[in-house]
């Protein structure tokens, strides 16, 4: 019997109880839908991704339905999720629990989701008691390439509840949490939008700062770049160049004295396979020989402003950069890539794009930091409500 976070060590507190999933819900799933039953309009139909996704809160960007006529004749002869029900990820990501908030139609795929029905403690604060112990669910899920949860072995997994209006309250306290990370989530995304409107105008030319009315010079990358060659890698640090940053790959310490490496600050492209990425060097290093590496002469760019710009560029360049065919994959032509051409604002005029872009970027940071910090605290309020350390 698989049980929540109270143990023997951890006396149970007064008023709460043991039971079993099957004791307090009924747990089924839904009836099978196949693929030739899908429509271009209709009622959604979800799958455990979607479910993930509402439970997060974020957008389903693409959706898949069932018609009205299919979903009435499931509701008549077998009922359909309502508010208050409670879906399991069952397939994949195992664990995640979505508590239907809305009486909005919908259907989901068998097999995909588990469906907790009449449900007879307080729906949010179950919720609440299936993320704090996914671990527990993953243990008891099955296979060895890709674990499932089953309905039998969900129904024999067992929680402590205290009395109902404990859970209430518990579930008013946790869900102002995510209220917190939730707005501090849409914060950041307006952020970003703000960001990138920003970008827009400003690395276009279209909005100017004041005292700059010089016109942009163009300049072609082939004048402002030049290849690194790859080096012996057992003996540097090694790098990839990811959308996300620079990731080291290995411990190599090295010695720069007698190799061409790209130095910290530098501003690097990777021309890899499927992507072009831009980014600003931390550190001392060579680069992973699956890129083609480049850096760019800063006499010329501001690094941080062309970090931005360079990164803008790039989503125009690489909707027309041709690529060349290997034996395995494709690869973006680099030889191409230095062909195209750049308008750049003088050196006074970039490090104030900089600066600006800078800031804003210091200000998602910050609000990240903050998200990240909230998330923490959410999870050691539930360690406390959740276990009856701390009782309201």
């Amino acid at each position: 019997m698989y049980k929540g976070a109270i143990t023997m060590n951890h006396p149970l507190p007064r008023g709460w109880q043991e039971k079993k999933i099957s004791d307090i819900s009924e747990v089924t799933s839904s009836k099978r839908i196949y693929e030739k039953e899908y429509v271009k309009n209709g009622i959604p139909f979800y799958r455990g991704k979607e479910i993930t996704l509402l439970k997060n809160k974020e957008k389903i960007k693409e959706l898949f339905y069932i018609s009205e006529e299919r979903y009435i004749e499931l509701k008549n002869n077998y009922g359909v999720p309502k508010k208050n029900d409670i879906l399991i990820t069952a397939v994949g990501t195992i664990g995640n629990a979505y508590m239907i908030d809305d009486d909005k139609p919908f259907y989901f795929k068998d097999g995909n989701l588990i469906w907790l029905k009449n449900i007879k403690e307080y729906p949010k604060f179950l919720e609440f008691l299936f993320e704090y112990n996914q671990n527990k669910i993953l243990e008891i899920s099955m296979g060895s390439s890709q674990k499932a949860l089953t309905i039998i072995k969900l129904e024999n997994l067992s929680f402590y509840f205290p009395p109902l209006d404990e859970q209430k309250r518990i579930a008013e306290v946790l869900s102002l949490c995510d209220k917190l990370i939730e707005n501090l989530t849409k914060l950041i995304e307006k952020k970003e939008i703000y960001k990138k409107g920003v970008m827009q105008r400003v690395l276009t030319g279209k909005v100017r700062f004041n005292g700059f009315k010089d016109e942009w010079r163009e300049i072609n990358l082939r004048d402002i770049v030049e290849e690194y060659s790859i080096p012996n890698t057992n003996k540097l640090k090694q790098y990839t160049i990811g959308k996300n940053g620079i990731k080291e790959l290995d411990d190599f310490r090295h010695s720069i004295d007698k190799h061409k490496v790209f130095k910290k600050n530098d501003l690097i492209v990777g021309i890899g396979i499927d992507e072009i990425n831009v980014n600003i060097n931390l550190d001392y290093g060579c680069c992973s020989p699956v890129y083609r590496v480049y850096s760019i002469n800063t006499n010329l760019l501001n690094p941080k402003f062309g970090y931005f710009y360079i990164r803008k560029a790039i989503d125009r360049i690489k909707n027309k950069i041709t690529r060349k065919s290997t034996r395995r994959e494709f690869e973006f032509d680099h030889k191409e890539f230095i062909k195209y051409s750049i308008l750049l604002p003088s050196l006074e005029e970039q490090n104030k794009i900089a600066e600006l872009l800078t800031l804003i970027d210091k200000d998602i940071e910050i609000l990240k930091q903050l998200l990240h910090l909230r998330k923490l605290q959410k999870k050691g309020v539930m360690q406390k409500l959740l276990t009856g350390e701390v009782r309201i």
